[in-house]
């Protein structure tokens, strides 16, 4: 199997001295004249019997993948982009503080454990935060307990999976790039919040390379505080998203050796750009096509028969998916509905 990714802002089709603008996708095709080419195809022209799709870049050459004949696609389908999600756990306080009969007032802390619950192993971190009772006022209510515990939150070192700070009504804290927003909590409310892929709001700065982390908060003691009570509840569960910045740049990097040549160790050690962009969130495209012609996988005396392409185009831009007849993802349709009409096509 040939697996090969292009990625893209524009879906330009200019061209100056043969080579496709920065950023640009296009679909490229040999003519059916006379097999010349490639030219860059249109909505219109000739149905095409080659094809191949070809990304812009800013230095070097342009990034193509492998010719294919469209009769012999076998899936194409779209993903459209979404932004990642964190998960976020309220603590719900509830009543005042007192200090239970016989307790000590140095001893009015409550203990949260923070259980991530989708990693490697499941791990644990423990936070320890006073409410500030007194023995001259020993009576806190909900919004002096929930201004304490984001004090003993934000200024601990966590680690990587729980993001750097956590949120209260007055408060909220900024979410990762290419994640939603974060929620407001109720003014008798704390809300932690987990980290996403790529995000480096961490107590570390470190970037968090993981998925999208699930976490739940147990209250562990209360130790000599009475009355008050405190209840967690997960109030949204974490998604990584769908063509994210972070998951683009990803597939970008190990998709380096084939579309760079990354294996042909005479161009080492230059480093291509990257063609993902920051702050972007892209629709993904998956075209498969096998390479004899064969209506399933197979093998060709042993050799995997497919071509496996994945595209990335930035969601919203006009030339990739909304100019209708010009934008790519109508261009590849009208060349899908020539040839294989059986195929529903691709949507983002």
């Amino acid at each position: 199997m040939a697996r090969q990714f292009l990625i893209g802002e524009l879906g330009s089709t200019a061209y100056t001295s043969g080579k496709l603008a920065d950023t640009g996708l296009n679909i490229e095709a040999l003519s059916v004249a006379d097999d010349e080419g490639p030219i860059s195809w249109a909505v219109g022209d000739a149905v095409p019997d080659m094809i191949r799709f070809v990304q812009g870049t800013t230095s070097g050459p342009n990034v193509f993948s492998n010719w294919v004949n469209p009769r012999n696609i076998i899936v194409a389908d779209g993903s459209s982009a979404e932004t990642s999600t964190c998960c976020e756990v309220d603590l719900v306080m509830a009543g005042t503080t007192d200090l239970v009969t016989g307790g000590k007032i140095n001893n009015c802390d409550i203990e949260l454990k923070f259980v991530h619950k989708n990693g490697l192993v499941e791990e644990f971190w423990n936070l320890s935060a006073s409410v500030g009772m007194t023995a001259a006022d020993p009576t806190k209510d909900e919004a002096a307990v929930q201004a304490a515990i984001k004090t003993a939150y934000d200024a601990a070192v966590k680690p990587d999976w729980l993001m750097a700070t956590c949120s209260v009504d007055d408060s909220v804290a900024t979410a990762p790039t290419g994640a939603s927003v974060i929620s407001t909590p109720a003014t008798t409310t704390v809300t932690f919040t987990g980290s996403t892929p790529g995000s480096t709001l961490t107590s570390s700065g470190d970037a968090w390379d993981g998925d999208a982390v699930q976490f739940m908060v147990i209250v562990t003691a209360t130790n000599d505080i009475d009355t008050q009570t405190y209840t967690p509840a997960v109030l949204l569960a974490g998604d990584n998203g769908v063509g994210t910045y972070y998951s683009a740049k990803k597939f970008e990097e190990k998709s380096r050796g084939i579309m760079y040549g990354y294996y042909n160790r005479r161009n080492l050690p230059n480093t291509p750009d990257f063609g993902a962009v920051s702050g972007s969130t892209y629709d993904f495209l998956t075209i498969v096509a096998t390479k004899d012609g064969s209506a399933a996988s197979g093998q060709i005396h042993g050799v995997d028969n497919l071509d496996e392409i994945f595209i990335a185009g930035k969601e919203g831009v006009a030339t990739w998916s909304e100019d209708a007849n010009t934008c790519f993802v109508d261009k590849l349709n009208a060349i899908l509905a020539a040839t294989n009409p059986t195929l529903p096509g691709v949507s983002v």
